[in-house]
């Protein structure tokens, strides 16, 4: 059983990946097509009426200039773009879980585990959290990106 569920996940995050980069390829191809290049219309700005006592008001206190917003570094705007580790780390979770799973059932049985197993299952762990904290950076990227 753990054999099976063990290649079952690889074979379900071998099709994941091979899946994932057949999108990421069609996206691009489909970007490149003529015509893809238009952009939307995009809404007209709603516009606020004038109030004359809110611009008296404002006179009459010290006016501050506001600050303007810098743009998103290099990296930032980056991993903005970058919209494949949240998906990743989901399914590393999901592996882990299970692999954790088969390992637990493996020490009920009366031979030992492969010590490879072991450290099989600690580094998918650990791969998963790595995939994790790279979609949050990655969503922090985005909300950045889009202020």
């Amino acid at each position: 059983m753990a054999y099976l569920l063990v290649m079952g996940g690889l074979a379900l995050s071998v099709c994941f990946t091979l899946g994932w980069g057949l999108v990421c390829a069609t996206r691009w191809l489909a970007g490149r097509l003529p015509g893809a290049g238009r952009q939307p219309p995009r809404r007209a700005a709603r516009r606020v009426p004038n109030r004359p006592r809110a611009a008296a008001r404002t006179r009459a206190r010290k006016t501050t200039p506001a600050k303007t917003p810098t743009e998103p570094w290099r990296l930032t705007r980056w991993l903005a773009q970058w919209r494949s580790p949240l998906p990743l780390g989901l399914l590393a979770l999901l592996l882990y879980g299970g692999s954790r799973l088969a390992e637990y059932g493996m020490t009920f049985r009366p031979q030992a585990a492969p010590g490879e197993f072991h450290g099989l299952v600690s580094s998918l762990g650990w791969a998963a959290a790595a995939l994790l904290i790279l979609a949050g950076l990655n969503l922090l990227a985005l909300w950045r990106c889009r202020r």
